[in-house]
């Protein structure tokens, strides 16, 4: 079920299944912001990735001395949510463990997610619960895509990322595979502004763990818009595109990622991986705004 919601500015969608942000079209401008899910390229919009970023070594996980499968980016993405509150400027979904989950994450959550609108800008609020007396594992992530170019008479390569900071970041290398090789390309990025173009994706995801920036626009010199995303409680950073050609770059906020290649180290002790305590809980949260400049 598809569920909207709406202001004099700008209608948003969510899937219910997922809790997918699957819409943000700005009424001024009658434009869609996000990915349509062309199955030719990616047919997903925004999914969540929970309880794990990226990839498990052979979709398989070992916790202690038990060995449990987990497919990339985890289960949520494709769990259908319980809708706990609606109004025309809110929405939150929830999903708890059950019978199904329990096979391949053997832990007790309760996942919420809430969207909420004011003027131009779409908040999306995580937050995970422990309702169990032992401590609880998980990664999780955000994964929106947005159409680039914006405007027909512009291409992808007219565009760039502009963070809030300069920056003197390092990028994560990748196997083939897309598994973390433990080396890094030091200060690949640096300044406040990164270029786009197909060849930056030639070896899959640009992945960052030391941004200084909580924020960043996707713009262009040809266009007299741009779309912000600000991010808080996320401190790793992935930047990615399939190739040939999609007309689309997703801007993904992450609480981990993928594994190290034959590192097999234990579920607990995985890169960015959060802890949480007896009933304690966790937030993080991004924010989506299309303006003028």
């Amino acid at each position: 079920m598809i569920h909207q919601l709406e202001n004099e500015y700008i209608s948003v969608k969510i899937n219910q299944l997922g809790a997918e942000l699957c819409s943000y079209f700005n009424k001024q401008t009658e434009r869609e912001i996000i990915w349509q899910g062309d199955p030719k390229f990616w047919k997903r919009h925004a999914p969540t990735l929970f309880p794990i970023v990226g990839k498990v070594e052979n979709n398989t996980y070992r916790l202690g001395q038990d060995q449990f499968s987990l497919s990339q980016h985890g289960f949520a993405r494709d769990q259908d949510f319980k809708v706990l509150h609606h109004s025309s400027l809110s929405i939150t979904f929830q999903l708890t463990n059950n019978n199904q989950t329990k096979e391949i994450y053997p832990f007790e959550f309760v996942l919420e997610i809430q969207f909420s609108i004011q003027d131009k800008e779409l908040k999306v609020l995580y937050r995970v619960f422990n309702p169990s007396v032992e401590n609880i594992y998980f990664c999780l992530g955000a994964h929106p895509g947005f159409n680039c170019p914006f405007e027909k008479h512009t291409s992808f390569h007219d565009y760039q990322l502009k963070f809030e900071k300069s920056e003197s970041s390092d990028r994560i290398l990748l196997t083939p595979s897309g598994f973390r090789t433990g080396e890094r390309e030091e200060k690949w990025l640096y300044g406040d502004t990164l270029s786009l173009s197909e060849e930056l994706f030639r070896e899959d995801a640009l992945i960052f763990d030391d941004l200084k920036s909580t924020s960043l626009s996707i713009e262009s010199p040809k266009s007299n818009e741009r779309i912000i995303v600000t991010w808080n409680n996320f401190p790793h950073m992935g930047i990615w595109k399939p190739l040939n050609n999609a007309p689309f770059i997703c801007i993904e906020p992450w609480n981990g990622m993928a594994d190290q290649a034959e590192l097999d180290n234990d579920f607990k002790e995985k890169y960015g991986v959060i802890s949480l305590a007896s009933q304690k809980s966790f937030e993080c949260a991004y924010t989506i705004e299309n303006v003028q400049k």
